[in-house]
């Protein structure tokens, strides 16, 4: 049997610009259109590795696909922030891990291996899909549409449909089984609209420190229960009332053996008794404190931000590092410890190490993996 002919980016007779918001996955199928490759080849040809269809969260960026496309899409880092769901994972993310990934260390799906508790799938609105066949002669698969949790198209109040095929094709919205997310009454349509704004501000932060958006939800908790702190709360009764809420009722009907929210998972993180880092976790998070009428998204996240710029200037115009601050960084393990002892927050340590070259010398023992 002859060798098949490759059509590698090089030889192809256009290179397709971006369109719109689409994904990585949905550019790389409609190249693949373009080009009549069999799916193996196009796999081969772009990413190096024949099964690249069915990695549709984050086929790699880097490597061989940026040499096959010679930059003309952008940087890699570009291109995973903005086009791929594992954007939505990076500002949460430790920042070594998140500098493994960006410097291409580790692939994207390092990041996105983390157990989230319900399968991620690909998902389309169905007027987004009429407008591009219209427009562009094909559906497209919008980025806004995949971050996790997200149920519905915020553009035009529409539920989003899954797909359900197995992916191992680069497949386009409506060419496989589907179904429409069910979303029925307005409480519903509310409470999930509400979600799917959340996990896009997180997806378009550049990175957000776990440890602020903990306290901030401390406090937002804390005051709408009426007590002076989250030792005071009682777990039970936090978790009794989010069961209640539309958001926990819908998730349950939806997806019944979905484990993203197992008993007591509120109070877990805001009792520091899991490092939660999923973009999803936090969207639902964000919506139940909306739902509850406790604190906007907006409200929320802006609080948060200016929790942490606020710990940054604690002592940036002073001549000399404070003794406490040293005395700190020569005491603790890690950056998290030192911002315990000082009263910061771990990523503040980590600004105030690349700012002073004086606290690397005094931080050489530190484990930087934590």
């Amino acid at each position: 049997m002859p060798d098949e002919v490759v059509c590698v980016p090089s030889q192809a007779p256009v290179l397709p610009a971006w369109a719109e918001d689409e994904t990585l996955y949905s550019w790389c199928c409609r190249w693949h259109r373009l080009t009549m490759n069999r799916t193996r080849t196009s796999g081969s040809a772009l990413f190096g590795v024949p099964s690249a269809a069915k990695v549709w969260i984050a086929p790699n960026p880097f490597g061989q696909f940026c040499a096959a496309t010679r930059g003309a899409l952008g940087h890699p880092l570009e291109i995973l922030r903005g086009r791929t769901i594992v954007g939505s994972y990076l500002p949460l993310a430790k920042p070594e891990d998140r500098r493994r990934v960006e410097s291409g260390e580790v692939p994207p799906s390092f990041l996105v291996s983390a157990k989230s508790g319900i399968a991620l799938s690909l998902r389309y609105c169905p007027k987004c899909a009429r407008r591009h066949e219209s427009a562009l002669g094909i559906a497209l698969w919008r980025v806004g549409h995949q971050l996790p949790g997200t149920a519905l198209c915020v553009e035009h109040g529409q539920p989003l449909i899954e797909h359900v095929g197995k992916r191992q094709l680069w497949s386009v919205p409506g060419t496989e089984d589907h179904r429409e997310i069910d979303i029925r009454t307005k409480a519903e349509f509310e409470v999930m609209r509400a979600v799917a704004v959340a996990a896009q501000y997180i997806a378009d932060s550049h990175a957000l420190d776990v440890d602020v958006l903990r306290r901030q939800a401390q406090l937002v908790v804390c005051e709408g229960y009426g007590v002076v702190d989250v030792k005071r709360l009682d777990p039970h009764v936090v978790d009794a009332d989010w069961r209640q809420s539309t958001l926990a009722s819908w998730c349950r009907r939806f997806q019944p053996q979905q484990v993203a929210f197992p008993e007591l998972w509120l109070t877990d993180i805001l009792r520091f008794r899991r490092s939660e880092r999923n973009p999803m976790k936090w969207a639902y998070l964000l919506a139940y404190f909306q739902e509850r009428s406790w604190s906007s998204i907006e409200g929320f996240l802006a609080h948060a931000r200016n929790a942490a710029d606020r710990q940054l200037s604690l002592w940036s115009q002073m001549e000399s590092i404070p003794l406490v601050v040293l005395d700190a960084f020569a005491k603790a393990k890690n950056s998290r410890q030192a911002g315990k002892i000082i009263g910061v927050n771990g990523s503040t340590i980590r600004d105030w190490v690349r700012t002073h070259p004086e606290l690397v010398a005094v931080s050489r023992h530190w484990d930087w993996s934590r």
